[in-house]
């Protein structure tokens, strides 16, 4: 690094399943950008104090954000872009030449990318989305802007999901949502499943749904990166169900990220 290097952080509680340090450095080294990205272990007490002191050095110039801090650095933000506006959370900020802080959310965008990407498609499909803390309410926006059948919501806070449901129907009122508690829904009539939760960063977790009452020809997906194969996507795979990956969600948000952080195509 020299003094002209840029610094970007990686904030997260917990820190250890994070992959975007080393991702983004890799990238920023491939294409002879002076900037490196470091992990940043913060509990969410001290967020509002970190940002304030951070606004201060000149050389840092922007962060991702992930679990649990999407929503609450969401208000910490001067200016939102639209997709960050519209969800609440946001995945990334950046400070502007007066050091005033512009948030935006590139989490739904990067799932559905990465889904399409992977040869799978949306369209007419039925959906069920597991959670509704940030990244799964971006998610759940981005899905219903594809032209789904429809949209499944189920989370342990049932009124976080009615909430979100309201939030897309507002927008999207030719869809139908749905919202379930966690001990009263069915799978066998969804094409796709989402697990937009926390659970499977930690090998202690439980499963956070039974891949059993879902339809052999269901595909299973998860947003978390590390471990790559979570005890979802192994049991899912087990099962014989399609599944997807929790890194293509970020590896598809690079390009959105660069034009973002003004380095262009990355």
């Amino acid at each position: 690094m020299l003094g002209t290097t840029k610094i970007y952080g990686c904030i997260a509680d917990p820190i250890d399943h994070v992959k975007a340090p080393t991702l983004f450095t890799s990238i920023f080294n491939k294409k002879n950008i002076d900037a490196v990205m470091i992990p940043i272990h913060l509990k969410e007490d001290n967020l509002e104090n970190v940002i304030t002191s951070l606004k201060l050095i000149e050389n840092f110039k922007g962060m991702t954000i992930t679990i649990p801090h999407k929503k609450i650095i969401s208000k910490l933000c001067d200016y939102l872009e639209p997709d960050a506006k519209f969800t609440g959370a946001v995945n990334w900020i950046k400070f502007d030449k007066d050091r005033k802080l512009i948030g935006n959310n590139f989490d739904g965008q990067g799932f559905i990318n990465g889904f399409i990407g992977q040869n799978y498609s949306l369209k007419n499909k039925s959906v069920c989305l597991f959670g509704a803390g940030g990244a799964a309410v971006s998610i759940g926006c981005s899905l219903a802007s594809e032209q789904i059948k429809s949209l499944k919501l189920i989370n342990r806070d049932i009124n976080k999901a009615i909430h979100l449901k309201n939030k897309i129907e507002a927008k999207y009122d030719f869809l139908k949502v749905e919202v379930h508690p966690v001990n009263d829904y069915s799978l066998a009539d969804s094409d796709i499943i989402i697990n937009a939760t926390s659970l499977g960063l930690k090998t202690t977790d439980k499963l956070p749904f039974d891949i059993t009452r879902s339809s052999t020809n269901a595909v299973i997906a998860d947003i978390i990166m590390q471990p790559e194969e979570t005890e979802l996507l192994k049991h899912a795979k087990s099962l014989g169900r399609s599944i997807h990956h929790g890194k293509y969600m970020i590896e598809s948000q690079i390009d959105l990220v660069g034009d973002f952080l003004k380095f262009g195509k990355l």
